[in-house]
């Protein structure tokens, strides 16, 4: 994308955005598992990796809220072009990134995170209900709901103009239609994914602070295993269902095809010369 000017749009650049997120995650829940894996303990950093955990959880979900938030500028509100400038998008993702850095931080600073020897990490301390239903509406319910209903909303918006607009609408208008259509699903394909595979960590935790269930051990670490699949997934998804990406990956893939071929047939025609070199030898 850095490379390719054909990339450079305000819809990438989101897209972008929400890649960085899924590879910073990643990292994150990568970098725990060694952590669980060697045995560390209670040592010095550990509530900050809880605390990076919990962060990680929820900004690929602020990330989409963004590109939500762009559409509905694109589609419902496309008159006022202020939304839809560089500068302004600028300032949401810089908004978006101090929201998810930050809205951690008052658990973090006031202690209210504890080292559980059975799943070797640091994570909110299941007597601190308020906290646990903080950090489940920041991280999963009130993005979630607000990708819904943007969305829900753009539909709404589409049915009720597309008889309006039809008529004075031209190929150019239409193939836009049809792009905001392709999006719209595309978007809802990544919520759809996220909502599965962060449902069972949410439900779980659920039931622990409601004590419907004991919290045995690692069954918290199974409730990342689901969200790190579906941050995985989503940053894919984002990245193939993108058609300007989509057609680079397919070029650069293209090329390597076929250098790898050139290369084979230099090395088949060269092959019988070096067979008479040798026999002459």
């Amino acid at each position: 994308m850095a490379t390719n000017r054909q990339c450079h749009t305000l819809h990438n650049c989101l897209v972008l955005n929400s890649t960085v997120a899924g590879l910073i995650i990643n990292i994150i829940y990568m970098c725990q598992g060694i952590y669980q894996l060697s045995d560390v303990g209670d040592d010095i950093l550990c509530r900050f990796r809880g605390f990076l955990l919990q962060m990680g959880t929820g900004l690929l979900y602020h990330t989409l809220c963004v590109q939500a938030f762009h559409r509905l500028f694109v589609t419902v509100y496309s008159t006022k072009r202020y939304f839809q400038t560089k500068s302004f998008n600028i300032y949401m993702v810089i908004i978006q990134w101090v929201i998810s850095f930050s809205f951690g931080l008052p658990v973090f600073l006031t202690g209210q995170m504890k080292y559980y020897a059975e799943v070797r990490m640091c994570q909110v301390s299941i007597d601190e209900t308020l906290s646990s239903i903080y950090f489940t509406l920041i991280i999963f319910v009130f993005p979630l709901l607000t990708i819904i209903f943007i969305y829900i909303h753009i539909v709404k918006y589409m049915k009720q103009n597309s008889h309006s607009t039809t008529k004075r609408l031209n190929i150019t208008g239409h193939h836009r239609h049809h792009c905001e259509l392709r999006l719209i699903r595309r978007i809802l394909i990544i919520v759809i994914v996220l909502f599965l595979l962060g449902f069972p960590y949410g439900f779980l935790e659920i039931l622990i602070e409601i004590h419907v269930m004991p919290s045995w051990p690692y069954i918290i670490s199974i409730g990342y295993i689901f969200i790190t699949i579906g941050q995985g997934a989503t940053t894919l998804i984002n990245l193939i269902t993108t058609d300007d990406v989509r057609k680079v990956l397919i070029n650069i893939f293209k090329k390597y095809i076929i250098r790898k071929n050139q290369v084979h047939c230099v090395n088949t025609i060269n092959a019988p010369n070096l067979i008479f070199v040798n026999q002459q030898c």
